[in-house]
């Protein structure tokens, strides 16, 4: 097990709005966290981030409490992307994809051979070489995440970790990003943990879902398993006709209404 949450409770100020969650990420594995609006699931990512510290419970990074460790030791192990980011649109792509390489810089040291030949790996591995000097805002909303993922990539982390990476995306951007996501798993044996709205897109591309509802786990498993009429019904409030894509091997949905 590569990172773990053992009950956690995650609060706003006064207001708890995550109570007694467990989570288990095993080395390897693509791990979504799925939910309605407003359950808690990028409040989640924020504390498996190291961005929210837990008011009770802990947040193990290989058996350690990630809130003991520095900041720079964290970062050559766990890369982020965030729903909100901030940086310069007049920045390139390749400058972009270079602050991956910063965790692993000393005081005051410059880019290596090493870092450049990293940098150029990161952008070749999203496809992106091409647009090495281009600037951020001229450049597609599909293109700007996968040069944000290049950037993760180049921090060469053991775990990626997206908090609604397909959002604002078109369908065939989403897909694009997905397959990406995908290779990167396969490919690099990169443990991914993600936040999807898309409950299909979550069982296609996902070992294994954490169902959050009302700040809470509500249940966890394969896509396979835990995909089924009673789920929806309980935790999306919806009727659905659930099938079986053979050619992915998982489930997917058809909804049919909304339930009280």
């Amino acid at each position: 097990m590569i990172l773990q949450a053992k009950n956690l409770d995650l609060s706003y100020g006064k207001k708890i709005v995550v109570k007694d969650v467990n989570i288990e990420i095993n080395r390897g594995e693509i791990v979504t966290i799925i939910g309605p609006n407003g359950s808690g699931k990028s409040t989640v990512i924020k504390a498996l981030s190291r961005y929210l510290k837990p008011q009770k419970g802990q947040v193990l990074l290989e058996n350690k409490n990630i809130f003991s460790l520095k900041t720079k030791e964290v970062a050559q192990k766990v890369a982020v992307l965030p729903q909100m980011k901030n940086v310069p649109e007049d920045f390139s792509v390749e400058t972009l994809v270079g602050y991956g390489r910063y965790p692993h810089l000393g005081f005051r040291q410059r880019f290596s051979q090493e870092d450049y030949q990293i940098i150029k790996w990161a952008l070749k591995k999203t496809d992106l070489l091409q647009f090495k000097e281009r600037q951020l805002n001229n450049l597609s909303g599909g293109e700007k995440q996968r040069a944000w993922i290049a950037m993760c990539l180049a921090q060469k982390p053991e775990v990626l970790i997206l908090d609604e990476p397909t959002t604002f995306l078109d369908i065939s951007y989403q897909l694009e990003l997905l397959d990406l996501i995908k290779e990167l798993n396969e490919s690099m044996g990169l443990t991914i943990i993600m936040v999807l709205h898309d409950i299909n897109q979550a069982a296609r591309y996902s070992h294994k879902l954490y169902a959050i509802k009302d700040g809470c786990v509500h249940s966890s498993g394969r896509p396979q398993d835990l995909l089924n009429e009673d789920f929806l019904k309980d935790v999306y409030k919806i009727e659905a006709d659930v099938f079986q894509d053979n050619k992915h091997s998982c489930p997917y949905f058809i909804p049919l209404k909304k339930v009280n």
